[in-house]
């Protein structure tokens, strides 16, 4: 095939960008504190506002710790903190996303309905986990299914020639969704396929995050990616104006195969996800790949967004999975029979449009109803007080808690403020091991040997709170046994962190309080 040249990145414009937003925020400043200085009765005024600004956040149903940090800001920088607030703070995105979204999961919230309900089936089992299968089912319209098998991968590389081949397999449709996208090894091999497909009639898609990829694509790849036949749509563009829009990333990734086969995990498309070249040592990283009825929610995850800003498709009939209907066919006894061999998944997505905190509340569920063991993979360790409160109270009952980071981090600051959390954590008798090859990038928790997770929602305050973000629940499925052998295989690489490694001086220890402050806006 004959290689295409894709346009290349411009430096200058992101340096441009990055400068325009440092000078509104620092103009912001300047005008908002010398109208303060100016007047008593503007500074009154001022005081009114933060006062109010306070209240508001008091009132607002949203993290304790996320509103503390804006809370201190208001009082520190009176009116200039609330203003801030506004651009940047506030949770929720600009109208005219929310609405656009909401529209499309209004209209097409029929097309979950129709799946059979197997909630009772996994109630037989555990009625524990059958009641985080029916939150998840009401608050994030994500069935359950029965018969889907999954495929475990413990690296990048290890995915990408069962992925080539499903994708040189494809005969109707291939949706890909993706935070990040660099050119690149893995970019090629992805990307030939595509192009390839779009020639035999293939309807390709591509979501790809507009902050994500600012200093990886240029700014024209979107029409680059149309001219070939990729019909692409880049979420939520950078533009050179604050904005309260910034906050809301699309961090989601998978790949979906004519709507029967689905790809989802942490990795995104660049070479340092399958270890083509080397960034912060080995990168671990871990990806599933599910195939049949449960494909559904992906598909109806990336048709919303999609219609949202491309409206397309009237209807997702044309999308069902033909496994679908045949589940549905199924009596209960057989369906039972299935559930035995095949156990459960719940593929789910998390957003920002409302103040269900999704991810976080299964997490913190996981570790409330363990019995045994609760491992965790997480790259970054920046938790709300609750979720730090359900990791000791899970130790101190005797749940053999173990929390994987990464020996080798790609943000200093960050992996800094990962350590700050550990003291509190050690001391409940949760046991912290740091990934020695390099760094760890893998979202995964597993309990007792009946439930896990796998997908991209970190355990920082972004990623729970303010990202588009998709996680796949597995209960008494055959993969977790793969998953609990990979986790066990990592914690033998790993270095098992004492209290020993986290005594420091009084100005380690401020500088840790300071950095816990700033946590909800990193």
């Amino acid at each position: 095939m004959k290689r295409v040249k894709w346009p290349k990145p411009k430096t200058e414009r992101i340096i441009l960008l990055a400068l325009a937003l440092i000078f509104q925020i620092v103009v912001i400043f300047i005008i908002w504190n010398n109208l303060v200085a100016y007047s008593n009765f503007i500074e009154i005024i001022g005081g009114l506002f933060s006062l109010i600004m306070v209240l508001y956040l008091i009132l607002k149903d949203q993290n304790p710790a996320y509103r503390q940090s804006w809370i201190i800001l208001i009082m520190l920088f009176p009116l200039f903190g609330g203003v801030l607030y506004f651009l940047i703070g506030n949770k929720k995105p600009i109208r005219g996303m929310r609405e656009s979204i909401a529209k499309q999961e209004k209209e097409h919230a029929d097309e979950i309905k129709t799946v059979p309900d197997v909630t009772h089936l996994l109630a037989e089992k555990n009625e524990s986990y059958a009641g985080m299968s029916r939150y998840l089912r009401e608050y994030s319209q994500s069935p359950l299914y029965i018969n889907d098998p999954i495929a475990y991968y413990p690296s990048g590389e290890a995915m990408m020639n069962d992925l080539i081949h499903d994708l040189k397999q494809a005969k109707k449709t291939i949706f890909l969704e993706f935070f990040i996208i660099e050119y690149g090894v893995m970019f090629d091999l992805i990307f030939n396929e595509l192009i390839a497909k779009v020639k035999e009639g293939v309807d390709v898609r591509l979501i790809y995050d507009g902050f994500g990829t600012l200093t990886r694509l240029p700014e024209d790849f979107e029409e680059y990616c149309q001219k070939l036949g990729i019909n692409a749509l880049r979420f939520n563009p950078v533009k050179p104006l604050v904005s309260m829009a910034y906050n809301t990333r699309d961090h989601r990734k998978f790949i979906i195969i004519d709507n029967e086969i689905a790809y989802t995990g942490g990795l995104n498309i660049a070479d340092e996800y399958i270890n083509a070249v080397e960034r912060f040592g080995y990168w671990k990283d871990t990806m599933i790949r599910v195939e049949g009825p449960a494909t559904w929610n992906y598909t109806i995850m990336f048709l919303n967004l999609w219609n949202a800003f491309k409206e397309t498709d009237k209807s997702y009939e044309s999308f069902r999975p033909q496994s679908l209907p045949e589940l549905a066919q199924q009596n209960t006894e057989d369906l039972k029979n299935i559930s035995n061999i095949y156990g459960f998944v719940q593929p789910f997505g998390d957003t920002p449009l409302n103040e269900e905190s999704v991810a976080e509340n299964i997490y913190q569920s996981i570790l409330h109803q363990a019995t045994d063991y609760v491992y965790i993979y997480t790259p970054y360790l920046v938790i709300s007080y609750e979720m730090q409160v359900a990791m000791q109270m899970a130790a101190k009952r005797g749940i053999d808690v173990k929390l994987m980071t990464p020996g080798i981090p790609d943000k200093k600051l960050v992996y800094r403020m990962t350590r700050s959390f550990y003291r509190p954590l050690l001391n409940a008798g949760v046991e912290i091991y740091e990934y020695e090859p390099g760094f760890l990038h893998a979202k995964s928790f597993i309990s007792d040997d009946k439930i896990a997770t796998v997908g991209t929602s970190n355990l920082d305050y972004r990623s729970l709170y303010l990202h588009f973000e998709t996680n796949t629940v597995m209960y008494y499925h055959p993969v977790i046994k793969d998953i609990k052998e990979d986790m066990l295989a990592s914690l033998a690489q790993s270095k098992k962190i004492t209290i020993k490694d986290t005594n420091q001086y009084f100005l380690g220890h401020a500088w840790d309080a300071v950095l816990r402050l700033l946590a909800p806006f990193v």
